[in-house]
């Protein structure tokens, strides 16, 4: 394997580790959590939140954080972190300390992330290559799959504590990997035959991309966090709730090569537009239809979108702000996904339910959808104007 294909490997067995299972084990684990610990839906929703709370910090943080062996180490440390907070999930049934873990894992998530995405951006662009990080955000999907399978598979015979023991064990094996290959390095460009019709990321306005991200935070973060719990809730509909999960995760896995294809033929402002909008009637699906071809359907378009929609925005943001767009970005997105399942935890337990919550949701993304619209129009009346090329 060529040193880029090793380092895009680490890249995604990262997002695997610290994203797929470290952030986003909680969704398949929480009806198995409310089975053996009996919790409500607004408890639910504050661990979900601690969670994003610590990832909004983290974000935060590695907007200073510059490259050198101290990003190295940064990025270390937070993979071992990661895996341990998932692993010791299963040691307690203290909601107190629940709270501390999903906020460490959070933080711990947010860095590895950022820097993992950081090291291989620069890596990629420094070749020409922006396109194939496509392979580094598949792995949250990839995760997000072994969850759902694990949850599938074992569930019903284990308790909610050996699960995550089982989910951190996992993780366990892809980091002496992720730890040799994923560093600073200079790639040696493949040659190619140039193709002009391939779009690259161009700049959109920094303030609209942030409030369009951060509404993408609040938005998909409810369907994210309960969309398992909505599902085995339902009469008769038990088995598929795993299966819900195990679909989006596929979905995911394949999407960003889907995106960063489509991105390259219609520009990245586009592609953004269309994945919104898939992700829109993808979110508000299961509210209007309680079938369960209805949730496989939604499963596969939130699945299909959420990663698709990071790594194009972090790509058209990457270079804003002194070179510090990914870390707010992430920050926004952050914030936003930290208020969104607190909230909709205390509505679904003052008696609004999982419908109206997932409505809202959708028309939070439609808000941001239409400040990314207004942009990229603006932006192209600008070009235009200039005699510069359509966009």
């Amino acid at each position: 394997m060529s040193a880029t294909g090793r380092l895009l490997l680490a890249g995604l067995l990262t997002m695997a580790i610290v994203m797929g299972v470290g952030r986003f084990y909680y969704t398949p684990m929480l009806p198995l959590m409310q089975r053996d610990y009996g919790f409500d839906a607004a408890v639910a929703g504050l661990i979900g939140s601690s969670n994003f709370a610590g990832y909004l910090i983290g974000s935060i943080a590695a907007s200073f954080i510059r490259p050198g062996r101290v990003r190295l180490w940064i990025f270390r440390i937070s993979v071992i972190v990661s895996v341990a907070t998932t692993a010791g999930m299963g040691l307690t049934d203290s909601f107190a300390v629940w709270m501390v873990l999903r906020f460490l894992s959070g933080v711990a998530s947010a860095l590895a992330m950022i820097v993992a995405a950081m090291v291989i951006a620069e890596a990629l662009f420094s070749v020409n290559e922006p396109g194939r990080i496509w392979l580094m955000f598949a792995g949250v999907g990839a995760g997000i799959t072994l969850s759902g399978i694990l949850a599938q598979v074992a569930g019903d015979a284990f308790s909610s504590s050996l699960m995550w023991y089982l989910a951190g064990g996992l993780c366990v094996l892809m980091v002496p990997f992720v730890f040799a290959e994923l560093r600073d390095r200079q790639l040696e460009a493949r040659p190619r035959r140039s193709d002009d019709r391939t779009r690259t990321p161009r700049p959109l306005p920094f303030a609209a991309l942030l409030i369009n991200y951060t509404c993408e935070g609040l938005g998909y973060s409810v369907f994210a966090t309960f969309i398992v719990a909505i599902v085995k809730a339902r009469p008769g509909m038990e088995a598929v709730g795993d299966w819900v999960w195990i679909i989006a995760g596929i979905a995911g896995f394949f999407s960003t090569l889907l995106w960063a294809a489509a991105a390259g033929r219609i520009g990245y402002a586009m592609a953004l537009v269309l994945a919104y909008l898939v992700q829109i009637v993808g979110v508000a699906l299961p509210a209007l239809s309680g079938s369960g071809v209805v949730a496989i359907t939604a499963a596969a378009m939130f699945g299909g979108t959420v990663m698709g929609i990071s790594m194009l925005t972090l790509a058209v943001g990457r270079e804003s702000v002194d070179g510090r767009g990914i870390a707010i970005l992430t920050a926004g997105f952050g914030l936003g996904q930290m208020a969104g399942p607190a909230v909709a935890g205390y509505l679904v337990t003052a008696g609004v339910g999982y419908p109206a919550t997932l409505i809202g949701s959708a028309g939070i993304l439609l808000f941001g959808l239409v400040v990314l619209v207004v942009a990229v129009v603006r932006r192209n009346l600008s070009v235009a104007r200039d005699g510069g090329p359509a966009l």
